[in-house]
């Protein structure tokens, strides 16, 4: 049993996972954020699409005391010269230059495994799978747990795809289902986007047929928080905790069965 997990519920795509030293927090872009003083705190970006991420979680206070673990379509390199840039003007090329030499700051990519060392001296363990949009989806393990955040993942049924380009959509999705099945998830972040209409359901329940997560928590809504609650209203599971959001800043305290 894993005890003391507080599940924060920010806006949107961003939840927050407060377990023993560790202030994980997931594709914040907009919302409150109370960042503990004492704890080690990890930033995650799934992708560099504006409601994932935002450049203002490089200039929080003590910046250099935190863990940012980016996907690399949030950094891009000319051809023709050898300069990096993040994907936001508003950041100076002195900062950008120090933020890609920075050892706090991690680029990660799809289909690889990341040992990556915490300020604290702490190693943490990240697995990384493919989108169905951009970036990548993240597998975090913590002693005891694992974290899984699909980012912009999601059997993508928009009504007005004719039936070739649902299908490929579809099979697109189920090739990463395949791999992350393999694994063993605790808690699950997941798209239910009520922009689908009447398909907001699939991506959702195919995935927790198929990944049997302990507890499933929904993600890519917006202001609607009311799509979460038809959710667990119409879908139900055995195997799998189905959680509502009603507000944002939910707190939520879980345990985690071995």
């Amino acid at each position: 049993m894993k005890e003391n997990i507080v599940i924060t519920y920010i806006y949107h795509s961003c939840y927050t996972v407060e377990t023993g030293d560790l202030f994980i927090i997931f594709d914040y872009y907009k919302g409150i954020l109370n960042i503990p003083e004492d704890k080690q705190v990890v930033f995650f970006a799934s992708h560099g699409h504006s409601d994932h991420y935002t450049s203002e979680i490089l200039k929080v206070p003590d910046m250099e005391k935190k863990t940012y673990i980016l996907s690399s379509d949030i950094v891009k390199l000319p051809s023709n010269e050898n300069i990096i840039y993040i994907r936001d003007d508003k950041i100076s090329m002195d900062q950008l230059k120090s933020l890609y030499n920075s050892k706090n700051v991690n680029f990660i990519s799809e289909n690889h495994t990341y040992n990556i060392k915490l300020n604290n001296g702490k190693i943490l363990k990240v697995k990384t799978f493919g989108s169905t949009d951009k970036g990548v989806s993240i597998l975090l393990y913590l002693d005891g747990m694992t974290i899984f955040h699909t980012g912009d993942l999601n059997f993508w049924a928009w009504p007005y795809y004719d039936d070739k380009k649902m299908q490929v959509e579809y099979d697109d999705f189920m090739a990463e289902i395949e791999k992350i099945k393999k694994e063993e998830v605790d808690i699950a972040f997941f798209p239910v986007d009520p922009r689908l209409n009447e398909n907001y359901y699939k991506g959702g329940d195919i995935f927790i047929k198929e990944v049997r997560p302990q507890i499933f928590f929904p993600l890519h809504f917006a202001d609607n928080v009311k799509i979460t609650s038809k959710f667990k209203k119409n879908f139900s599971y055995d195997f799998t905790d189905v959680r509502e959001i009603f507000e944002t800043n939910q707190r939520i305290l879980i345990d985690i069965d071995d």
